[in-house]
């Protein structure tokens, strides 16, 4: 690119006062530093906390499964599974044929979300109580709805290429 199309790109105006991904991405961190201070005595991390929450519920999972569940892709799942894997927290296994693969919390999983949850309910609690209780329904609504349009516009695009 020729350096006067570089400095005509860079005098362009963004669309908007405010950019929706750098929002976002500034809210996701005050919001995980804010729930990592909160249950680090449990010794998991917020975003580990969400992940074990679901496996514990379960038997066993497909990682495939999970992924869904978690709205991420599989190969970050993998690594984030690994860290878990190598704490003790979870078993992977071999699923039913060779190309699929199941994870089980372990007891000290199971011990590690139990010692969690009454933290993350406390810190859900007063986020909650700051906000008041519509504000952080229409909060959840707003950000479902969000969710729903990336997934559209990500289609779309996927389509378009």
């Amino acid at each position: 690119m020729k350096k006067q199309n570089i400095d005509s790109m860079l005098e362009q105006k963004m669309s908007a006062d405010l950019c929706t991904c750098g929002e976002l991405r500034k809210a996701a961190r005050a919001v995980t530093m804010l729930y990592d201070n909160e249950v680090k005595s449990s010794g998991l991390q917020s975003t580990q906390f969400g992940l074990l929450h679901i496996i514990s519920k379960t038997d066993s999972i497909r990682i495939s499964d999970l992924a869904a569940k978690m709205g991420t892709d599989r190969t970050t799942l993998t690594r984030n599974l690994a860290i878990l894997e190598r704490e003790g927290l979870i078993k992977i296994s071999e699923g039913r044929d060779h190309r699929t693969r199941n994870v089980t919390a372990t007891q000290k999983g199971r011990g590690a979300i139990a010692r969690a949850i009454p933290l993350w309910n406390e810190v859900q609690y007063k986020v909650k109580q700051k906000m008041g209780e519509s504000s952080w329904q229409g909060l959840m609504q707003s950000l479902g709805e969000f969710l729903k349009v990336t997934d559209q516009l990500t289609n779309q695009h996927n389509r378009n290429v």
